[in-house]
């Protein structure tokens, strides 16, 4: 029994020095995002509270606990994080321990008769000494592979939340569309009792009646379209929220809710929020995996050196098994010495797999720049563009009064229809423009967005 405390205290020991030197170091990178929570911008936490809206808050927590596409990315988070405890698992030594009982018999015509059995008990421990880093190299591979699907889950979180958010508020801008085109369509018919009480007289002709009457219809069709989309983002939000039904309508009054006013266009932000950005992780993580597999594949060409040891005892009773033992300690040296040229050209693929990376590393970062200065660009035009409808409607119902006026004195009714043509196209090209907006800012807000908000099931807790 000393024997064996001896063999697994040298084990032990063992397996506590640190032997793994560094084979290449990469070369520079154009940034290294950082991994720790704490690095993220406040701005960019939950960002849709800015919007101060508590139906879209439940809606989000709702989307984050029932996607079943976002459940899907935390089972492969699950897979890839046992995968790297995989890959751990050969830093320290293994052991086994086995049993086994044999019996023979033996009879003949002049034998006696006779049953013996054996048994055996034996204990086996190995391990690798990592003089080239290998090992803790697959070790560092399954972490950046883990890395680098835990940041495709935060890009699958992110698409959650905003695709959860432009649909509410898709369903909402349909509902104030529809209020709109009711307002005008009540407007424009009364406009028509006038005209056609003004034909009845004899002061104007029937085709201002008709003119007035296609107008009232093409807002009816207009009706009719934004009906269809309200549907469309009802079962778009169903798809988001893990939902086999869309909510009913007529149990959620959406008079009482709003798009909400944004004052101000974001004129810039920091440079961290693009290291947090998930995309931006997960081609560094795959870039660090691609490196890690290259020194895998140079240590794979040096010797392997490996420890094993046995200890064992064989007896016919149990009782006995303790009283014969055999121990045996091996130490063993692998050298590859002819293979074709197979690991060096092992080599000279993962280097051109680390140039892969990096070169989509550094694609990856660019595109990233260029999302977030366009989706800038796209807010600052949107707010001008935005100003000039409103004083386009501004001046198009003075122009809408004057010829109201002008009509009733006898003007011409052409005019005036397209007055109150432009007058609903504006007030409608508003609203759009307003949704526009809105849109604009949950891009840009979803591209600064770390992605790390509640998971399935609180499962986030699990995966940091």
């Amino acid at each position: 029994m000393r024997l064996a405390l001896l063999i697994i205290s040298s084990f032990l020991l063992v397996a506590c020095i640190s032997t793994s030197p560094s084979v290449m170091s990469p070369d520079p990178f154009l940034l290294s995002p950082q991994f720790n929570s704490s690095n993220a911008l406040a701005s960019e936490d939950r960002w849709w509270l800015e919007f101060s809206d508590p139906k879209l808050n439940q809606l989000i927590q709702q989307g984050l606990n029932n996607n079943y596409s976002l459940k899907a990315s935390f089972a492969r988070l699950a897979q890839s994080q046992a995968q790297w405890d995989k890959a751990g698992s050969a830093k320290k030594p293994s052991a086994q321990l086995s049993t086994q009982k044999s019996r023979q018999w033996q009879d003949g015509l002049n034998q006696v008769s006779s049953i013996s059995d054996n048994w055996q008990l034996g204990l086996t421990a190995s391990y690798e000494l990592d003089f080239w880093g290998r090992i803790d190299d697959l070790d560092e591979q399954a972490l950046q592979q883990f890395n680098s699907t835990k940041a495709a889950t935060y890009i699958q979180t992110n698409t959650v939340v905003s695709q959860v958010t432009l649909a509410w508020y898709g369903w909402v801008k349909e509902a104030k569309q529809l209020a709109l085109l009711h307002s005008q369509q009540q407007r424009i018919d009364e406009g028509l009792k006038v005209i056609r009480g003004r034909y009845l007289r004899g002061k104007v002709q029937s085709s201002d009646v008709w003119q007035q009457e296609q107008l009232l219809e093409a807002i009816h069709s207009d009706i009719i379209n934004s009906q269809t989309a309200e549907e469309v983002y009802r079962q778009q939000l169903a798809l988001w929220l893990g939902q086999s039904q869309a909510m009913d309508a007529t149990e959620l009054s959406l008079a009482q809710y709003d798009l909400p006013k944004i004052d101000s266009a974001i004129e810039q932000v920091s440079s961290m929020a693009l290291q947090q950005r998930p995309d931006v992780q997960q081609a560094y993580a795959q870039l660090l995996a691609a490196h890690a597999g290259l020194k895998i594949a140079q240590s794979n060409r040096y010797p392997r050196f490996t420890l094993t040891a046995s200890y064992s005892g064989s007896a016919e009773k149990p009782s006995d098994i303790l009283d014969s033992w055999l121990a045996n300690i091996i130490a063993g040296i692998a050298l590859p010495l002819i293979d074709g040229g197979n690991l060096r050209a092992e080599v000279r693929r993962t280097e051109a797999v680390v140039d892969e990376n990096l070169a989509n590393y550094q694609q990856t970062l660019l595109m990233a720049i260029q999302e977030v200065e366009q989706a800038l660009l796209n807010e600052r035009q949107q707010f001008s563009l935005h100003r000039s409808l409103q004083s386009q409607l501004d001046f198009a119902k003075k122009t809408q009064r004057y010829q109201s006026q002008r009509y009733q004195r006898g003007g011409d009714f052409l005019s005036l229809l397209t007055s109150q043509q432009e007058v609903l196209q504006l007030e409608r090209r508003i609203l759009a423009a307003t949704f526009q907006q809105l849109q604009y800012r949950i891009q840009l807000l979803t591209r600064l967005s770390h992605g790390r908000f509640n998971a399935p099931n609180g499962k986030v807790s699990e995966v940091e």
